[in-house]
C-alpha cells in the first residue's frame, strides 16, 4: 500500500483476468461530530482518544412465569388543557 503496510488477501480466486483492486476508506467519527459531545463539553474528556468501535449488541428482556403485564391507560389531555398547550 501506500503508506508502506502490507495487505494480505486470503481466499479463493476469482475467475477471470483480475486487473484492479478497488479500496474504500471509511470515515470515522470524530468526538467533536457528536452534537451531545459538543453541548456538554464538561462532562467528556478532553484526552478521550475517540469512540469504541462499531458493534452489536444483543438485548433482551427476560420474562417471569405468571408475571402480567402493567395495565395503565395512557394519559389524555382534555380539551381545555389542549387548548392551553396550543396557545
Amino acid at each position: 500500500l501506500s503508506n508502506g503496510d502490507i495487505l494480505e488477501v486470503h481466499g479463493e480466486r476469482p475467475e477471470g483476468n483480475l486487473k484492479q483492486l478497488k479500496t474504500m476508506k471509511v470515515n470515522e467519527s470524530k468526538l467533536k461530530d457528536i452534537p451531545v459531545v459538543r453541548e456538554f463539553p464538561d462532562v467528556f474528556l478532553e484526552d478521550l482518544l475517540g469512540l469504541p468501535p462499531s458493534r452489536e449488541v444483543e438485548f433482551r428482556i427476560d420474562l417471569i412465569h405468571g408475571a402480567m403485564p402493567v395495565v395503565k391507560s395512557p394519559y389524555r389531555l382534555a380539551p381545555t388543557e389542549m387548548q392551553e398547550l396550543a396557545n
